[in-house]
């Protein structure tokens, strides 16, 4: 039987994994990245070429996947030449978590360029580095609620920290609803003066920005207040280009951001 998934080495650091074929072809890519992976290959480049059409099934692999190399160091990149599929990227939003090229040479010469080994080694050496901040016990008072953690800092201030495997986490649609639990579980407890520490998150779509606008609304009967930690540039820009930047207050480090509630917040005392 002729595989429907093939692969080769373009380099000593890049594979092109190609989709042969359009028939139920999604175990069998699964079963290839991940033996690819955890055989030390990082950096790979999925030929969707032949795909004229893929369901939930499809983009359930490729974000398996995403996530699976993302946590060892590496990245995914995709080739879709389908206008049909990559309007079903666009949909789902998933056109924001990958990278999407037209043919398989712009996306070797693409990351070629991105990721060198000094790069991925400082990268596998950040995760690592995370990792073992995670192994070390959690501070007394911090509560774990799936991906996330809230300490209450004070009688008035919570502070709530994004807990990823990944370097890359993200609040998206499929992330967004534990959040959105977590603030509502603290609003009700009357914790009414929130840090939403946004530091090791890379993305952050409508979704998860609206989980943070929801907060805000409740706890407004509450005369209570958000400020948010976002260091990152990228983070910053979907604050500003969604004009939240006015809404919320947003620092660079949790002891500003903690600084600012005590001081201009009249009800929050540290």
């Amino acid at each position: 039987m002729q595989p429907k998934v093939s692969y080769e080495d373009q380099s000593d650091d890049i594979t092109v994994v190609r989709v042969e074929s359009a028939g139920h072809w999604e175990p069998e890519l699964r079963e290839v990245l991940l033996r690819l992976t955890e055989g030390g290959r990082l950096l790979f480049v999925v030929d969707l070429s032949v795909l004229d059409d893929i369901d939930s099934t499809g983009l359930g692999v490729l974000v398996g996947g995403l996530k699976r190399v993302h946590f060892k160091g590496g990245t995914l990149a995709l080739v879709i030449p389908s206008e049909r599929v990559r309007a079903i990227f666009a949909k789902t939003r998933l056109a924001k978590l990958f990278r999407i090229h037209e043919d398989v040479s712009s996306a070797v010469t693409t990351l070629a360029a991105d990721y060198t080994k000094e790069g991925i080694e400082q990268r596998r050496a950040a995760i690592a580095e995370r990792a073992a901040r995670k192994r070390q016990p959690l501070e007394k008072g911090v509560i774990v609620s799936g991906e996330y953690t809230y300490e209450h800092l004070s009688e008035d201030i919570t502070l709530v920290s994004v807990l990823s495997k990944d370097l890359d986490a993200e609040i998206s649609v499929y992330t967004a609803p534990a959040l959105r639990k977590v603030l509502a579980d603290l609003v009700n407890q009357g914790r009414h003066f929130l840090v939403v520490d946004l530091t090791f998150v890379d993305f952050i779509d409508s979704t998860g920005l609206g989980v943070l606008v929801g907060c805000l609304k409740r706890l407004r009967p509450h005369d209570g207040a958000i400020a948010v930690v976002v260091p990152a540039l990228r983070m910053e820009k979907a604050f500003r280009i969604t004009g939240l930047s006015s809404v919320f207050p947003k620092f660079d480090t949790v002891d500003s951001a903690v600084e600012f509630l005590g001081r201009q917040v009249p009800r929050a005392h540290v």
